[in-house]
C-alpha cells in the first residue's frame, strides 16, 4: 500500500489542490490536520483524504509523528510526506515512490539543492549551516536535511518513531536512520517559494532547529562537545592558578580575581569533562543494545 501523509496546519489555501494532485499517485491520501482553526479539515476530506486531527496545535513534528503512527498500523508498504504549503511539486512524487520502490533504499530525501533553484540566500545560507550539523551529528552525506519531501520504506515507517514537536522533527529523524542502520538516497526535486508560503519566522525557525541539531550532535559526539571545552577550561583554571601563586610567592599581592577565577574554569572545566565522559560510556552502552 502507498501513502501519501501531508501535515497541515492552517492550510485551506492549499490543501484541496494538494490532495487533488496526490491521489493520482497513492492509494490513500492522509492529513494530519494540526490543530488548524480555518477550514483545511472540511476542504481536505471534501477531496477525499483520510484526515487525522489534532485538537490543538501541537507542532510539525508532532503530525509527522502522528503520521507514522498511522503509516504503522496500516502496515503501509511505502509512506511519503509532503509539506501542504505548495512548495513541493506533487508530480515529483512518483521520483521518490521509485527510489524506494526500485532502487531498494529505506528513506529518500526530495533535495532541492540537486538542481539549480530559485532558493533565497538566507534560506539557502541556513539550511547549509544546519545540514552540515546534521552531517556531522549522524555521519551521513546529504544535502538538504530540512527537505520535508521525503519517502520512507515499511521497515522504515517501523524502525523510526518521531519525538520532537517541531521543525527539528527532520534531523532527528536522520539521526535515527543513521542509529538504526537505515539505507538513504537523495533525488532531486525543483520547490517554489512563490507567495508567501512560510508559516513561522525564519530566523526563529533555524534558531529552533539548530539549536536541536547541536543536541544531538552533543549526545553523538560527547568528547568533542564536552571534553574538549572541558579540557582547555580546567588547563586555563591550572594555568590562572599558577599565576595567583606565582604572585603571592614572589610578589606578596593576592589577585582575588585570578583565584576565584582559578578556582572557576577548574570546576567548570571539571563538570564537562565528567559530564563527556559519563555521555560517551551511555551512548556506548546504548549502541551495544541496538
Amino acid at each position: 500500500m502507498k501513502l501519501i501523509c501531508i501535515p497541515a496546519y492552517n492550510e485551506e489555501a492549499n490543501i484541496g489542490k494538494l490532495i487533488k494532485d496526490c491521489k493520482k499517485f497513492a492509494d490513500k491520501v492522509i492529513v494530519c490536520d494540526d490543530g488548524s482553526i480555518d477550514y483545511t479539515s472540511e476542504l481536505a476530506k471534501k477531496e477525499g483524504a483520510i484526515v487525522l486531527q489534532h485538537e490543538k496545535n501541537q507542532g510539525y513534528g508532532s503530525a509527522i509523528a502522528t503520521l507514522f503512527d498511522y503509516s504503522r498500523k496500516e502496515n503501509a508498504d511505502v509512506m511519503v510526506t509532503i509539506d501542504a504549503d505548495g512548495q513541493h511539486d506533487p508530480n515529483e512524487i512518483p521520483l521518490l515512490f521509485g527510489a524506494i520502490e526500485k532502487h531498494k533504499v529505506d528513506v529518500a530525501i526530495g533535495s532541492r539543492f540537486l538542481n539549480d533553484n530559485d532558493t533565497p540566500a538566507y534560506r539557502k545560507a541556513g539550511i547549509k549551516i544546519i545540514t552540515s550539523a546534521t552531517n556531522y551529528s549522524t555521519n551521513l552525506k546529504v544535502s538538504d536535511s530540512q527537505s520535508g519531501f521525503r519517502a520512507y520504506s515499511n521497515l522504515a515507517i517501523n524502525e523510526i518513531v518521531p519525538t520532537e514537536t517541531g521543525m527539528s522533527v527532520s534531523t532527528e529523524i536522520l539521526l535515527k536512520v543513521s542509529n538504526k542502520g537505515l539505507s538513504l538516497a537523495e533525488v532531486p526535486i525543483t520547490i517554489s517559494y512563490d507567495g508567501d508560503t512560510s508559516t513561522q519566522n525564519p530566523v526563529s525557525h533555524g534558531t529552533s532547529v539548530f539549536a536541536t541539531t547541536m543536541k544531538y550532535v552533543s549526545i553523538r559526539h560527547p568528547l568533542l562537545f564536552y571534553g574538549l571545552p572541558g579540557i582547555i577550561l580546567f588547563l586555563s583554571g591550572i594555568g590562572l592558578g599558577m599565576s595567583f601563586i606565582d604572585a603571592y610567592l614572589y610578589q606578596q599581592q593576592i589577585f582575588y580575581g585570578s583565584l576565584f577565577g582559578s578556582i572557576l574554569l577548574i570546576l567548570i572545566g571539571a563538570i564537562l569533562s565528567l559530564a563527556a565522559v559519563l555521555l560517551y560510556s551511555m551512548a556506548n552502552l546504548m549502541r551495544d543494545k541496538n
